[in-house]
């Protein structure tokens, strides 16, 4: 019997079209009325993330900005949080804040924009978390340099040749990690962070085992929960790579494939 399943956001939970299946709601209200906790494990601030996790009805612990954070649902805030140096979180900023490119700095529970990227966000965003979460300055390397500002995460959109010039300073960095949903995206994260590090953290709290676990994803920033659980579940829409440390595969994100996976296994 699984103790606690570990949901991903985008590409997971969320359609295509970043909505939540009635089928979803339903499955994890079944699996929490089997005494199962459900967790939030995405690459979004807290403030966004809580927004979906008290849609779907999912505990009261999430994990969230890519695993450099566990957050409290209630009161979207973080809990626990790694981070990078704040010399070197300002030099990956460097990097990507002046190039034609949509980027999210995630400091704390706070989402630092510069105003190229708040104009394109604002136009896609739909929770209110984003909304309270967002600080939008024209600088926010010097912002980090001039505070001392911990560097949870950067996230970066857009064409792959500009993400590959932006890459090319930002490989030279001690300390980092990067990964990648998509082609046309990277996270940098600190060295050692990630989903998996922070749902063996939590699991430990609740004295759940990693055998109790199930987890599932899609994408490359999943593989780290994915490999350390007793039930890896990868959805149909998911990578091929990603989809080779699955020990069953379910349908789509736009099929109903949490569903389908929580019925299965609970």
């Amino acid at each position: 019997m699984y103790r606690l399943i570990a949901l991903d956001l985008d590409g997971t939970v969320l359609t295509s079209d970043v909505d939540i299946l009635p089928s979803t709601a339903e499955a994890v209200a079944y699996a929490r009325s089997r005494g199962v906790k459900v967790i939030v494990c995405t690459g979004r601030i807290v403030g966004e993330a809580a927004v979906f996790a008290k849609e779907i009805g999912a505990s009261s612990l999430l994990i969230s900005a890519g695993g450099a954070a566990i957050s409290d649902v209630r009161n979207a805030r973080n809990v626990k949080e790694w981070a990078m140096p704040w010399d070197i979180g300002a030099q990956v900023v460097e990097a990507v804040q002046n190039r034609p490119v949509t980027v999210m700095i995630y400091v704390g529970d706070r989402l630092y924009l510069n105003p190229y990227s708040d104009e394109i966000l604002s136009n896609t965003k739909r929770t209110e978390g984003f909304w309270a979460s967002k600080v939008v300055l024209p600088d926010v390397a010097a912002a980090i340099r001039e505070h001392k500002f911990p560097v949870s995460k950067v996230f970066a959109r857009g064409e792959t040749e500009v993400l590959a010039e932006a890459l090319g300073e930002i490989n030279l960095l001690p300390g980092i990690h990067i990964t990648r949903s998509a082609e046309n995206n990277f996270e940098v994260m600190p060295k050692g962070v990630n989903k998996g590090l922070a749902l063996r953290e939590l699991a430990h709290v609740m004295g759940i085992s990693l055998d109790q676990i199930m987890a599932i994803g899609d994408s490359d920033n999943d593989t780290d929960m994915l490999k350390i659980v007793g039930m890896p579940v990868v959805m149909g829409n998911g990578d091929d790579a990603v989809k080779q440390l699955a020990r069953y595969i379910t349908d789509t994100n736009d099929n109903g494939g949490v569903a389908q996976a929580i019925y299965r296994f609970i």
